[in-house]
């Protein structure tokens, strides 16, 4: 079963989310804010991190960081909702964390393709 976490303190993002990434193969949890991703992380690592950049607390910039600094989540796909004047922050983390990112508002199949995308090419690289 392939786990998705999705970490956005705005619940209709992370409702819209929830729904448009279901399948039978697929279990999405969530998270509404950066120590809430953090803490899930570390109890159960994800195949991939849904994380919007602009949270109260700890951004979603600070968990990436965070999680970057260890090197057992190094590798972890991290896709980046973001709204469009946070572009700059998000082109940091993608060049800096080789994260993807994702421009708010995003079209749904776009998202859902990119998903399917990220996480084909994170199983291809997974150690045998």
């Amino acid at each position: 079963m392939t786990r998705i976490l999705c970490c956005d303190d705005e619940p209709h993002i992370v409702e819209g989310v929830r729904f448009l990434l279901r399948a039978p193969d697929r279990e999405l949890v969530v998270a509404h804010s950066g120590q809430q991703a953090i803490d899930s992380i570390l109890e159960t690592t994800p195949d991939l991190l849904i994380v919007d950049i602009m949270m109260p607390g700890m951004s979603g910039l600070e968990v990436i960081s965070t999680l970057r600094a260890n090197p057992k989540y190094q590798a972890l796909p991290i896709i980046i909702l973001t709204a469009k004047g946070q572009a700059q922050d998000a082109a940091m983390a993608q060049e800096v964390w080789g994260a993807v990112v994702v421009a708010k508002p995003f079209q749904p199949q776009k998202l859902r393709e990119l998903v399917t995308s990220t996480l084909e090419i994170a199983s291809c690289h997974q150690p045998s």
